[in-house]
């Protein structure tokens, strides 16, 4: 393994906790429970919530700490001060126009922080002046687009901010900054007149932008053709700038409760459009019968000799997980007491003595875990690297959460063939109709139910073990099945954790079906459980971010060995309700 890939799961870590931290930032700034971050896109309530400005865009591969938090704070901005429908309306057509005018705004925003945050000023100013850098080390100021935009970039950044432009750039912009100052001068000093109201500061943002788009013109003419036009698609792939403005703004311009009726509508009709070419060959296994009886012994022992290395506080777990999990269920009374209600069998004792005043109860609350934990693992074939890491995890999980007073299920899913089995032959003997749909035969693996307490299921546990069972991976009617087994269950709480390292894939359904046709059943089947609330949905990524397809997810790294800094992460995720 490259030393990229090995430090691609801690990279995974490190942003999404960052991440998450900014979105508590912008709920806090806004006042707008609902926001948070999905798959690196800021959402509210469920729905996106685009904001294009380049110097927004974050990696934790290359930003610091206070880069996030200066993004956010410039999200946060953006939110409070921008009309996204106003916005939209004055947006322009060309891409390279759309990045600058997408600057422009959020330049706007920026500048109203009052100097009542002195902390969100610097920390703006370090976001700022981090993305010139990375403009500048990418060689985008080589070509004149991109000259002209980073010079455009330094000057209303001055003008709006009262901050001299960057000294160590000043020589390179200076051309430039000559060739526009005749041209750009009364709509530059129209921005910073008029940076409290929108509408008038977005037409001086227009006349610096047509002035941009007459420059590019000229200097193309004089240059080659198709250089120029791969010089401007390379600036607006730099830095991630997903400029699908045209999309993004119109949800951002209809954001609503992500349980409306029309949104659940239209998520009720994605999901009646998954179709299943065949369901005659699909099983539902228990673990230990697809494993040989003398078998099972040996690979509980290696699973007992690879968890005994670890070193997991199990006691520790046990206790945090009991107060994560714990509510109040009434016990009985308590009697005797000062107050409360009266109680009528204690009033003779009033009256032998007057000073008596134990003459009350109380109702008993004694903290009770009536909750539901199912894990379901993705036995596709690339967890067999990662599998003995996940049986150890669950297995010790399982067991502080039956200590804890909760029951657990272990599910696993893969396919019943590789590349479509019994199905795609039954599909071939009736001439390959078009878009069949699902083309493979599923087989649903039952490691524990949730009647069976973990003594009795550790055998079965470590079926998982067994590299055969794994194959491939139809997420979303997994999902499913795991929810129809919980809906019938009667605990109160339930929650539903998915440990995966990727995304569905089923050759034969793929090569067969519209692209992304079982990514996009995944986010319809886990946008509906989330909606719902009835069940409390979350996903561990082995060494992946999975926040394209679950609301609640965490990046783990399990791959020397589990530690109880890597259950504490799971419990912190846990307690994000």
């Amino acid at each position: 393994m490259s030393q990229a890939e090995e430090r691609a799961p801690r990279t995974e870590k490190l942003q999404q906790q960052a991440e998450e931290l900014c979105a508590a930032t912008l709920r806090a700034l806004t006042g707008l429970p609902g926001l948070r971050f999905r798959g690196r896109q800021l959402e509210l309530n469920g729905k996106r919530c685009p904001i294009h400005a380049p110097h927004l865009h974050t990696d934790a591969a290359v930003d610091d700490f206070r880069s996030f938090r200066g993004a956010a704070d410039g999200m946060a901005l953006r939110l409070l001060y921008s009309d996204p429908v106003l916005h939209q309306q004055k947006m322009p057509q060309a891409p390279v126009s759309r990045l600058v005018f997408e600057l422009l705004e959020q330049l706007r925003c920026e500048a109203l922080a009052t100097a009542q945050l002195p902390g969100m000023k610097q920390n703006l100013l370090h976001r700022f002046q981090r993305w010139c850098e990375q403009f500048n080390s990418s060689s985008m100021t080589e070509n004149h687009v991109g000259l002209l935009v980073y010079t455009l970039a330094q000057v209303c950044w001055s003008r709006l901010s009262g901050r001299p432009v960057d000294e160590r750039t000043e020589g390179l912009i200076e051309p430039h900054r000559m060739m526009l100052a005749p041209h750009i001068g009364h709509d530059l000093a129209g921005l910073r007149r008029q940076a409290a109201f929108q509408a008038k500061y977005a037409d001086h943002a227009l006349g610096i932008v047509a002035v941009l788009e007459s420059l590019v013109e000229q200097l193309d003419r004089e240059s080659d053709e198709q250089a120029a036009k791969a010089r401007k698609e390379e600036l607006i792939s730099s830095f991630n700038l997903h400029l699908n403005i045209d999309e993004g703004d119109s949800e951002l311009a209809a954001l609503g409760a992500s349980g409306s009726t029309q949104a659940w509508k239209t998520l009720t009709e994605q999901l009646a459009s998954y179709r299943v070419f065949s369901r005659a060959f699909d099983r539902e296994l228990p673990a230990a019968k697809a494993v040989r009886p003398a078998l099972l012994p040996q690979l509980r022992e290696r699973l007992d000799r690879r968890i005994a290395g670890q070193g997991v506080n199990l006691n520790r777990l046990t206790r945090l997980l009991r107060r994560l999990l714990a509510a109040p269920q009434r016990d009985g009374w308590q009697f005797g007491m000062e107050e409360g209600y009266l109680d009528g069998r204690r009033l003779p004792a009033l009256v032998t003595n007057p000073d008596n005043r134990q003459l009350f109860k109380q109702e008993r609350n004694q903290p009770q875990s009536d909750c539901l934990v199912t894990f379901l693992i993705d036995n596709s074939g690339s967890m067999k690297g990662h599998i003995e890491s996940i049986a150890m995890l669950v297995d010790l999980f399982s067991r502080a959460l039956e200590q804890a007073g909760a029951n657990t299920e272990i599910l696993g899913f893969t396919t019943g063939a590789w590349q479509g089995g019994k199905v795609v032959k039954q599909w071939q003997r009736q001439g390959k109709p078009a878009n069949p749909g699902r083309l493979n035969e599923l087989c649903h693996i039952v490691y524990k139910d949730a009647d069976t307490r973990w003594r009795r299921a550790r055998p079965s546990i470590a079926a998982m073990l067994k590299p055969d069972l794994f194959r491939e991976g139809i997420d979303g009617e997994a999902l499913l099945w795991a929810a129809s087994r919980m809906n019938g269950r009667p605990e109160q709480r339930k929650i539903l954790i998915v440990l995966s390292d990727g995304c569905p894939m089923d050759t034969a359904t793929s090569l067969n079906n519209e692209a992304d046709y079982l990514d996009n059943h995944l986010k319809q089947v886990a946008a509906m459980l989330e909606s719902r609330g009835e069940i409390e949905l979350y996903a561990l990524g082995v060494g992946l971010d999975l926040s394209a397809y679950y609301r609640r997810s965490l990046a783990l790294d399990i791959e020397e060995s589990l530690d109880n800094g890597v259950f504490m992460e799971i419990l912190q995720l846990l307690g994000r309700r």
